[in-house]
């Protein structure tokens, strides 16, 4: 169990951000329903239970699958560019569809993680000036802050040769 809130805590940042862009992307894609029960209105409801639902699934899949970290960072970036395209678009009979829904999502997730890496090759085929290039860089560092991979490893590992030093003497 202490293992669980120490992934918990040293995933904090991602979570974080995978929760308020979860929140944001459920409000967009019912925020025209206009009811509200209780005085809350109920794309605020429904955003946080999506809010919820979606830190817990990613949660457990950094936990248990500690290598798609990063695809948990893009999903939530394409929930949230899925809901604005729902919102703008009026297609809200397109997203109650969870089939064609998650297909868009994981599959433009997928390919933002393929299309990520190439975007400065890409910007300079293009001849972008080199200082629209700095974002690719400034993103890059704002995903590596995000990812606490190398803490998270170095403390395990700090945590597996204690146990072993004093089991083994």
């Amino acid at each position: 169990m202490q293992s669980i809130f120490r992934h918990v805590y040293l995933e904090r940042r991602r979570l974080a951000l995978i929760g308020a862009l979860s929140f944001v992307a459920g409000v967009i894609l019912y925020s025209h329903m206009g009811t509200t029960p209780g005085g809350v209105p109920v794309p605020i409801i429904i955003g946080l239970i999506y809010m919820v639902a979606v830190v817990g699934a990613a949660a457990l899949t950094t936990y248990f699958l500690p290598r798609l970290r990063r695809i948990t960072d893009a999903v939530a970036v394409t929930r949230l560019g899925f809901a604005l395209w729902v919102a703008s678009t009026h297609s809200y009979e397109l997203a109650s569809s969870p089939l064609v829904s998650a297909t868009v999502v994981v599959g433009s997730a997928i390919l933002l993680l393929e299309i990520s890496p190439r975007l400065p090759a890409f910007a300079r085929m293009f001849s972008i000036p080199e200082e629209r290039l700095d974002f690719t860089q400034n993103a890059r560092d704002f995903l590596n802050w995000l990812d606490n991979a190398a803490g998270y490893h170095a403390q395990t590992l700090a945590a597996i040769t204690t146990e072993r030093t004093r089991v083994h003497g």
